[in-house]
């Protein structure tokens, strides 16, 4: 009789850390899918801001060349 309680009591332990464990793995599974939706927005933010990066830097290099642009243009009218 001991025995089977001790069983029981054995196997109650076992079922309510179980339990815990499965509430555990949920949590981490939701904070691993917040991390991989977080990770998701910044990847899109950094191909938006490299494109804004590429955008800028072809228009610096328009404007480095306007001044050899310019200088063409005036050699060809004040010739």
């Amino acid at each position: 009789m001991e025995n089977e309680q001790r069983i029981v009591e054995l196997l109650a332990e076992t079922l309510i850390k179980f339990d815990r464990m499965i509430d555990e793995q949920k949590q981490t599974n939701n904070r691993l899918q917040k991390l991989e939706e977080g990770m998701n927005k910044l990847n899109l933010q950094t191909t938006e801001n490299t494109r804004a990066i590429i955008k800028l830097a072809n228009e610096v290099e328009n404007i480095a060349h306007l001044h050899e642009r310019v200088t063409k243009l005036e050699k060809a009218v004040y010739k």
